[in-house]
């Protein structure tokens, strides 16, 4: 990835590289050739003050030849020969560039010749040569000057102008790059991750991007089939443990309404022993009552006949004791519970075996226990909410369970948005054997009624101001 990052860079650290190196190329090739004409600026300077020297001196001369007298006319003579003598050498010993400088330099030695030999009219010639000489050297000058000039603002723009202008070239050069290989690539992914995250498996496909991140979207590709083959695989195995879990939950339910219909049996268990208790006191009465009779009857076909009828009531009698001590069970033990736990493991079963119509829901803290048989509070629990959803039907519907402490009781509130309670069964209380639900036995709310009176609390039905049916499960908060 650094790699990828730092590519751009290297190319144009690259590139501007080799356009330093030809600039510095180009500024010294300049510089060499100002220095050049700088030498040669200074040499015209040096050999225009030479020549203007001995332009002064031999005016100087011709002056005191002039106004001098005979014998110091010999003298200036003498120094006259030899200014002429040093302009000759002057003059030999220069090699000016310009063509037109050197030729007035052979016409002015020429003249000095000519002077040499005795033609003293030339020596105005020569003055005038000589300033025509040094008229051409400063034009001269001048020109070098102004090509120097015009090099050094040529240095100058390659030295700041030209770098400036390729860097911002490259620099934008290098942005366009990088959006258009990377950013923009790398912007698409992340865009795609994110709808990733939304659930949206898109792989990626033909796409410009740079080699050095290709490898990156590939990856991303081959993510996108592995996490297409996980949910795939985990959509399976969801499905295969709600199959299994609607199976157990199907048993426990199964197992939930055997206990019902045992409770229910119990019941009739606990009625019939009602009747076989009530019974059998009558005949006690009805089999002391016979024995007198035996006692005190003579005829002896009249007593064959009582002692039939003592022996049925003594078989009878038997019966019943039978049958009480058959109805006898022992009661499960109660311990503490967590009622939340019991309430949130109950509601998981059922919601795998109502309808999507019907809507779940319950109340409570964590941290509620409770002490009290846990099979027979799970099936007085069960019974009532399988009669609220039950209630509801095929009609959309929500069932709420709601548990809350008022005044030093335990309330557990189970309501439905369905049918209402029948204004008799409210008027009348539970009854065993009543029931005003199709194919209903009337054993249902009895059991619970009997459970939650066995524990000190109470089982209460109303209408809400909705006209919705409540079933309140009442229990002293020490449970």
């Amino acid at each position: 990835m650094h790699k990828l990052i730092y590519r751009p860079f290297v190319i144009i650290g690259l590139i501007l590289g080799i356009l330093i190196i030809a600039e510095l190329g180009a500024l010294s090739s300049m510089t060499w050739r100002n220095q050049q004409r700088i030498d040669t600026i200074k040499q015209d300077i040096k050999q225009g003050n030479q020549l203007q020297q001995l332009v002064f001196e031999l005016l100087k001369h011709q002056w005191e030849e002039s106004v001098s007298t005979s014998l110091v006319i010999g003298q200036a003579k003498r120094h006259q020969a030899d200014v002429h003598n040093k302009f000759i050498d002057f003059i030999e010993n220069q090699d000016p560039a310009i063509k037109n400088t050197r030729e007035l330099l052979k016409v002015l030695q020429k003249l000095l010749i000519s002077v040499e030999q005795g033609n003293q009219q030339d020596q105005i010639k020569i003055l005038q040569l000589s300033r025509k000489v040094l008229l051409q050297q400063m034009q001269e000058e001048e020109k070098l000057l102004g090509e120097v000039y015009l090099d050094s603002q040529l240095e100058l723009k390659l030295a700041i102008l030209i770098p400036s202008g390729v860097f911002l070239i490259l620099l934008i050069l290098g942005f366009l790059f990088l959006n258009r290989h990377i950013m923009v690539p790398v912007n698409a992914l992340d865009k795609l991750l994110s709808n990733l995250i939304e659930g949206e498996k898109q792989p990626i496909k033909d796409i410009n991007v740079d080699s050095m991140i290709q490898p990156l979207f590939n990856n991303y590709n081959r993510l996108v089939t592995r996490l297409s083959e996980l949910e795939q695989e985990h959509q399976l195995h969801t499905q295969l443990l709600e199959k299994e879990v609607r199976n157990a939950t199907h048993t426990l339910l199964e197992q939930s309404n055997s206990l019902a219909r045992a409770d229910r049996l119990a019941a009739v268990g606990e009625l019939a022993a009602s009747a076989a208790h009530e019974l059998r006191n009558p005949l006690a009465g009805i089999q002391v009552a016979l024995e007198n009779m035996l006692l005190d009857c003579d005829d002896e076909d009249m007593s064959e006949r009582l002692q039939l009828v003592n022996s049925e009531i003594n078989r009878l009698t038997g019966r019943l004791n039978d049958l009480l001590s058959f109805a006898k069970q022992t009661p499960e033990k109660a311990k503490a519970i967590n009622l939340y736990g019991l309430i949130d493991e109950l509601m998981t079963l059922l919601k795998y075996q109502v309808k999507e119509n019907i809507s779940l829901q319950y109340q409570l803290e964590e941290n509620i226990t409770v002490f009290l048989p846990e099979s027979e509070l799970r099936q007085a629990l069960l019974n009532l909410l399988l009669n609220a959803i039950q209630s509801i039907g095929t009609e959309e519907g929500r069932v709420n369970l709601k548990v809350e402490h008022q005044d030093s009781k335990l309330i557990i509130d189970i309501s439905d948005t369905g049918a209402a309670f029948p204004d008799s069964l409210l008027e009348q209380g539970i009854r065993p054997f009543v029931s005003y639900k199709e194919k209903g036995t009337g054993l249902g709310l009895p059991m619970v009624q009997r459970f939650a009176k066995s524990f000190g609390g109470a089982l209460e039905l109303k209408n809400d101001s909705q006209g919705y049916a409540c079933a309140t499960l009442i229990f002293p908060d020490s449970q």
